[in-house]
């Protein structure tokens, strides 16, 4: 497969300076593939920081048609060591040691270290499969989605046509979501580098992040007026961050043209709201199974608060009885193969807007979504907390939130101190999207006079919701984040 960054296309890497132009991309991309063919790597997985290293070995195996899984940082250590037990990887590229007796060290380069890892039966992957994006999954189990080269690049290259016409001149990208989310890795790598652009990426510590969490907003803020980058791309927790800043004084740099944000809801207030401010934002919606983007806002940021936009040119869509369909061959996730489909249910419920753009009404399943994007199935965290032996009932909070809260109902002879003690032993357990941060203590059981449950014990959500709304509300009361310096 072909992937030649155009003559102008450079990489940069915002902490050490380095710079590869378009002919030093090639090179070492050709280099890395000599290296994984030489040791005949078959599947590989890469777990590490964003870097510009990450980039030529995602690059290598695509071009070369190596199946290549990137996992994500926040995947807890038995959400890894379930995914390597299913993939059975032959080659492991990380920029940290691995402490695993399955694994061989056979070379350090360009700060990865590349391990031979010791091959069990491996579950079958799907035919054509060129790389494999894990998210988080709506259960404690990521989702190995199967995607191939071919689909990726289309989608790269529909995405550099459109915001084409949205942008002035080659793209300035600054990464700021971490290289394994697919957005990110195709959004914001594929398409500037084949627009013959410039893409800026830095490391978890440099954008301020620890895992999945934005931990030291000053150093994002940072990082951005350093780089005086032209796009970006958000989830809608970091718009927030960044809406928050802008209006404490934060200086939005005059080089921004386009910050695509999606991943989960967005109010049309918070996008008028940064429209307002200068943030020239643009509402997307896309998924793993579709090779990410599916529809993207091209009017300016305004007006942009209506719908996600057209399809882009490589994906038909339709809707059938309410939920959005996309019409493009699945692949199927890893281990599943009766999931491969010539269309995917997106389970988004959705409709048409007068101008043709498409509009996300909800979601067809009982899903949580945070303001991060990642997908949480209620039930499970629920059943976690229910399963202490403490807590009686249960009911997970937290969609379009950055964190989880829960409604809790526990025996009186509980104290709040052993309540709060069960609620941090079941947090140590789950990944760090998925813990409870908050809680509020109910005096009395959820019950079906109270038609908060239903006949068979099921929790009436919306019933729930409505009759503890200033509770719930509280749980949210309260600023993420602390500003209390804003970098000009």
């Amino acid at each position: 497969m072909h992937f030649f960054p155009a003559k102008s296309a450079r990489l940069i890497d915002a902490g050490t300076g380095c710079v590869l132009d378009s002919s030093a991309i090639q090179r070492h991309v050709n280099q890395w593939q000599i290296i994984l063919q030489s040791y005949q790597g078959q599947r590989v997985v890469l777990t590490a920081d964003s870097s510009i290293s990450w980039i030529l070995v995602d690059l290598a195996c695509l071009t070369a048609g190596i199946l290549l899984t990137p996992l994500p940082g926040y995947l807890s250590e038995t959400q890894r060591s379930a995914v390597l037990t299913r993939l059975q990887p032959d080659l492991w590229l990380s920029d940290c040691e691995i402490d695993d007796d399955a694994c061989t060290l056979l070379e350090e380069r360009h700060g990865l270290l590349l391990y031979r890892r010791r091959v069990n039966a491996a579950v079958a992957v799907a035919p054509g499969t060129q790389k494999i994006t894990f998210t988080s999954g709506s259960t404690g189990d990521p989702k190995g989605v199967c995607l191939s080269g071919d689909g990726q690049l289309d989608v790269a290259q529909a995405l550099k046509a459109r915001v084409e016409l949205i942008s002035s001149g080659c793209p300035r990208h600054l990464c700021l979501l971490p290289l394994p989310t697919l957005l990110e890795n195709i959004a914001g790598v594929y398409a500037p580098l084949l627009a013959g652009g410039e893409v800026i990426v830095a490391s978890d510590t440099i954008r301020g992040f620890v895992g999945s969490r934005l931990t030291k907003p000053h150093a994002l803020l940072q990082l951005i007026s350093a780089q005086q980058p032209k796009s970006l791309i958000l989830v809608p927790e970091l718009l927030k961050m960044l809406v928050q800043a802008a209006i404490k004084g934060w200086q939005v740099p005059a080089s921004l043209e386009f910050i695509a944000v999606g991943g989960a809801y967005v109010s049309p207030d918070l996008l008028k709201t940064a429209a307002a401010l200068g943030l020239p934002v643009y509402q997307g919606y896309g998924l793993s199974e579709c090779g990410s983007v599916v529809a993207l806002s091209g009017t300016v940021p305004a007006q942009a608060t209506d719908s996600v936009g057209l399809p882009l040119a490589c994906r038909d869509v339709q809707i059938i009885d309410g939920e959005l369909v996309v019409n493009t061959p699945f692949l199927g996730y890893l281990g599943e193969p009766d999931s491969a489909a010539q269309q995917v249910y997106t389970g988004d419920l959705a409709e048409w807007t007068a101008q043709g753009g498409l509009r996300i009404s909800g979601r067809r399943k009982n899903l949580l979504i945070n303001s991060f994007g990642r997908n949480i199935s209620p039930e499970w965290v629920e059943t976690a907390l229910t399963d202490s032996g403490v807590i009686q009932q249960a009911m997970l909070l937290g969609d379009a939130q950055p964190y989880c809260t829960a409604l809790l109902y526990a025996a009186a002879d509980i104290s709040d101190v052993q309540l709060a003690a069960a609620v941090q032993q079941v947090n140590q357990q789950l990944p760090d999207y998925a813990t409870v941060v908050n809680f509020h203590r109910l005096a009395t059981p959820f019950c079906p006079t109270q038609g908060t449950l239903t006949e068979n014990g099921r929790l009436r959500r919306s019933c729930i919701e409505q009759r503890y709304a200033s509770q719930i509300s509280a749980l949210f009361t309260g600023e993420q984040y602390e500003l209390l310096s804003i970098p000009a």
